[in-house]
């Protein structure tokens, strides 16, 4: 039996001191902070609509499936 593992502690927020102060910065660097904040967030949670590997993988599972019921139905011929 494996040992009892401890359990994982929930991750918290960044405690107060460490936050930046409101108002610290300039409201441009602000804004180039918040974009480039929101390309890597969209980066990061991409969803393509390439669905080509699916209709791929679909067309292969259907050959795999005839050609085994072509071997079944023809072995059922032959013995």
């Amino acid at each position: 039996m494996t040992a009892p593992q401890p359990r994982r502690t929930r991750r918290r927020a960044a405690p107060g001191p460490s936050l930046p102060r409101p108002g610290a910065a300039s409201p441009a660097e602000a804004s180039a902070a918040r974009q480039r904040r929101s390309i890597s967030h969209h980066r990061e949670h991409h969803v393509t609509t390439d669905y080509g590997y699916v209709h791929r993988d679909l067309i292969a599972v259907a050959a795999t499936g005839a050609v085994t019921l072509a071997f079944v139905v023809g072995m059922s011929f032959l013995l």
